[in-house]
């Protein structure tokens, strides 16, 4: 029994501590959003498409990562732990790094991460963690409002481009799925089977809706906390790409 508890504490570390969003293009400008420690802890920076002109947009002490476009390329949905060290929660800016504000005025008792913007604008997803109270998965909020809505059970959202379907990962007992939920019915669709694909992490979607990108592995995850072993199964992750109704995966 301390076996499996051990192992389900792993799972849900490789599901919510995997490598974040790193970068984003928004649509109407030709500008790269990625993160950096080079000053010593993460920040969010921000540079033309050829890497040059990079600036840092938040120049705090804490450390600040998952920066997302809206989608009109005007404000930056962004995480950090700002708060709190290691209590990490939503904030926007404007695309300078100006007028930082919370995107919640009630403070969680867990952390909120891994923002995911609605093509429409108006609304974010987002990953919810609080190991106390055991409570993990998606939520679904909006702009302006405290209240948000539980979503079925996924981690590192992804919104289709025609805001119908809203792509994430969701773990089992010895794996993970890509799973789609409809954005109006909460129905889930998981078309990858895991014999395809054993971990199947972080979906991002193309430009036409029709494939996605997703981080994979296909090795078991190694049952005895080495952390040798476990650095060296997550050296064998693979972006693989994917047709939406789970085909020629590749």
């Amino acid at each position: 029994m301390r076996f499996l508890s051990i192992f389900s504490l792993i799972l849900l570390l490789l599901m919510f501590g995997g490598v974040c969003w790193v970068f984003a293009e928004a649509p109407t400008t030709p500008k790269i959003l990625f993160i950096s420690s080079r000053d010593g802890n993460w920040e969010v920076y921000m540079m033309n498409p050829d890497g040059s002109e990079q600036v840092n947009l938040t120049q705090h002490p804490a450390d600040d990562r998952g920066a997302a476009w809206s989608p009109t390329g005007e404000q930056i949905l962004f995480t950090s732990d700002r708060r709190r060290k290691h209590m990490w929660d939503l904030y926007l800016m404007d695309a300078d790094g100006s007028n930082v504000r919370r995107v919640f005025k009630k403070k969680a008792e867990g952390w909120r991460d891994r923002p995911a913007w609605s093509p429409d604008g108006k609304q974010f997803a987002y990953n919810y963690t609080d190991w106390d109270r055991r409570k993990y998965g998606l939520y679904l909020g909006t702009f302006g409002e405290e209240e948000v809505e539980p979503l079925p059970y996924g981690t590192s959202a992804a919104w289709s481009p025609d805001g119908s379907e809203i792509a994430c990962s969701v773990s089992q007992q010895f794996g993970s799925r890509l799973t789609f939920i409809n954005v109006d019915t909460r129905d889930r669709e998981q078309p990858l089977p895991d014999k395809a694909l054993l971990w199947q992490f972080n979906p991002s979607w193309s430009a036409a809706g029709d494939r996605l990108a997703i981080r994979g592995n296909r090795h078991p995850i190694p049952r005895i906390l080495d952390r040798d072993l476990h650095e060296a199964w997550d050296n064998k992750d693979t972006i693989y790409i994917v047709n939406r109704d789970g085909t020629d995966l590749r």
